[in-house]
Order: structure tokens, then sequence, then C-alpha cells
């Protein structure tokens, strides 16, 4: 762990990154390597130079997973029961098993649980000690992690069976140019914190006490199916060489830089998007034009 500072001295916090080796749609992605590394690593490794967090823990069905989350630093003193393995198992079963576990069988208690779900590799340390400042400060019971939707939401809407479009989009919404609508946040699934009492008592992390912590999009990465993956692992290579000096350690974020990541986000993604010659005439609303539909 990283030195502790002044206002960490108070707080104890436990992070816990669950792995279960089930996946469904893209088989073992828990250990699947990403740059060369196994994915539940990267998270391992982000929590371990984190300067707030205690103890990194994997909660696991799998020996296989135990042993490369033992080999990466984390901590592995269980291996979770089949009834916390399904498909119907939740997370907050997940947690408060792990919690329990450390309490009952260790007899270590902490202030606060930080889940990091190894699906979102992209989130840096300096993300972690940011929202674990952030909910110190606040003085709240929870912290949950967002980011900027990459479309407005008011432009989306169910279909029905014979995919009629009249009602899709109202029309008080099609007058408004997409400047200016409101912007809307997302979760991006990467850092939830709460106060250990808090979450136990009402078996979430969103409650009135919760608060936003905003991350970039760039980092935001959710890892659900094989093209996601591709995507992570390209958006991680250029994090590595254009925002952490080339081949610096992933955890290192350069504050100094004048390098934005929003722009670096558009800069790598906006060059391999294609617009079909027939989409064209819907540029204007692409930037910033309000959206004209007939």
């Amino acid at each position: 762990m990283a030195t502790l500072t002044l206002a960490h001295s108070h707080s104890r916090f436990l992070s816990i990154i669950p792995a279960r080796s089930g996946s469904k749609r893209l088989p073992d992605k828990n250990i699947k390597l990403l740059c060369g590394k196994p994915l539940l690593a990267w998270s391992i490794e982000s929590a371990l130079d984190s300067a707030y967090i205690d103890e990194v823990v994997v909660s696991t069905d799998s020996s296989v997973y135990a042993d490369i989350a033992k080999s990466y630093g984390a901590n592995v003193p269980f291996l979770r029961p089949e009834s916390l393995s399904s498909d119907t198992t939740t997370t907050f079963d997940v947690l408060e098993h792990c919690i329990r576990f450390y309490n009952e069988s260790l007899g270590k208690e902490f202030d606060y649980v930080v889940l990091l779900q190894p699906t979102s590799p992209l989130r840096q340390t300096w993300h972690i000690d940011e929202a674990c400042k952030k909910i110190i400060t606040k003085e709240v019971d929870s912290l949950i992690s967002v980011c900027k939707c990459e479309h407005p939401p008011l432009w989306s809407n169910t279909l029905p069976e014979n995919e009629n479009m009249n009602d899709f989009i109202p029309k008080s919404v099609r007058e408004i140019r997409s400047q200016d609508l409101p912007q809307y946040y997302r979760l991006n699934g990467t850092i939830f914190i709460a106060k250990t009492e808090s979450l136990l008592a009402n078996k979430s992390f969103l409650t009135p006490q919760t608060i936003a912590y905003k991350m970039d999009n760039l980092y935001s990465s959710d890892i659900d199916s094989a093209l996601d993956f591709a995507f992570a692992e390209f958006l991680a290579s250029h994090i590595r060489e254009n925002i952490n000096g080339g081949g610096g350690q992933y955890t290192t974020k350069a504050k100094n830089s004048l390098y934005s990541p929003h722009a670096f986000y558009h800069s790598i993604i906006t060059p391999h998007i294609f617009i079909h010659p027939r989409d064209r005439l819907t540029k204007s609303s692409l930037n910033g034009g309000s959206l004209n539909v007939a």
C-alpha cells in the first residue's frame, strides 16, 4: 500500500474485487489477458497502490483465479461457496459474505468498503484516492462513480412490436438543439464506496446519502463482451503511451500534464468512425444542430 495520509489515518478501507469464474458471454473474462496481464490484476494493482486502501481481497470461487490474484498481491483468505457463485447471486450477497468473514473469522473491521469490479480495468489509482478522499470530506454514506452519457437518453425509447416510431421522440425534445439538452450521467460500474455500517443496513450503495464521483469516459470501460474487451485493450495501450508518459506505470497520473483525456478519447476514436455518404445529411444535427426528423 502507498503511504497513508493524515485524513486516511482515522479510517480503514477494505477493497473487495469479486471475480467469479462462471462468465457466460465471455468465458473466463476475469483472467483473460489484457495487454499481457490478467483482467483482474489491473484492479488489484490500482488498489494496492492506493494511499487509502488498507487491504485488497479477491472474492472468487476458483482456486485458479485465487492463485493468480495472490501472485499480484491480493489476499484470498477463502474460496467463495457455491451458493454465492451462481448467476442469481447479487453483488451485495458477495460483499456481505466477505465483510462478515473478515469480521468473524479474522477479527478485522473496516470503516469503508470499496467495490472494484475487474471488468473496469481502466480506472487508475488516483481515481480511487480521489473517491476515497471525497467520501471522507463530504461525510456521506456512499459514493458511486459516473460518467457522461455518450448520447442524450432523451433520444432513446422502447419500440413496439410493429416498430412504429410515431412517439419515439416527443416533439418537445425534437425541437431542442442537442447542445441545449441537459447533461445526463450514467453509472460506469468503476468505483463503489460505502460506509460498512450503511452498506450492511441498506444492502445497497445507492441511498439518500449517496454522492457521485465524476469520471472521464476514457476511463469508464465496462467489459461484458469480446468487443468490449478489444476496445478496452485498445484504450489501455493508448493510455499507457499517451497519458502515462509512454511505458510508465498504469496507475500513475501525470498531474501536471496539459494533455486532456477527453480530447484524447475523441482524437483516437474519431478517425476510426466511418460516416456513410447517406448519413452526411444529418451531419449538422450530429455537430450540434437540432434533431431533424419528419
